[in-house]
């Protein structure tokens, strides 16, 4: 077995449902509706209707930047020697958790169209891919799971 070789490395990224460019489009669409129709509440006296418009506006661009941050994570998933995921956050924070691959075991957990991949070793367990659906998990898994067998191949004929 050559040393560090690579036998998976995959990176998994939440489904975008907008660019930069689409979400500020959206945004801009959003304030000028919402100052055009308090403009006319405030003219007809109104004037409350104007400030709850505001903060709904508010709301909805601080929901948008939420969305838009949270689909700059994502996970690396990295087989040689040992399992390596490797779980990026928005920030650009990594965060990286080793794994036995020996006595790995994959569990696809689904609910409602979507779920988690479950690796446990060792009675510990790391979830991944959360914010994948159910078909990209199985897939997910398959590809794992041929990556270890390809390993386990390759050890048992060096011994």
């Amino acid at each position: 077995m050559k040393k560090n070789k690579k036998y998976l490395d995959l990176t998994l990224y939440p489904n975008r449902s907008l660019s930069l460019k689409s979400l500020l489009f959206l945004a801009l669409i959003f304030t000028f509706l919402s100052f055009l129709i308090s403009l006319y509440f405030i003219n007809n006296g109104a004037w409350p209707v104007g400030i709850f418009l505001f903060v709904d506006l508010l709301i909805i661009l601080l929901a948008f930047k939420i969305n838009y941050s949270n689909s700059k994570k994502y996970e690396r998933v990295i087989l040689n020697e040992k399992l390596l995921i490797k779980k990026i956050n928005f920030r650009g924070k990594e965060m990286t958790i080793k794994i036995e691959p020996s006595w790995l075991r994959l569990k696809v957990k689904c609910y409602n169209n979507s779920g988690h991949l479950e690796i446990i070793s060792k009675g510990k367990s790391q979830i991944i891919g959360s914010y994948l659906n159910i078909l990209e998990l199985k897939k997910l898994a398959k590809e794992i799971k041929k990556a270890l067998i390809l390993r386990e191949k390759e050890l048992s004929l060096n011994f």
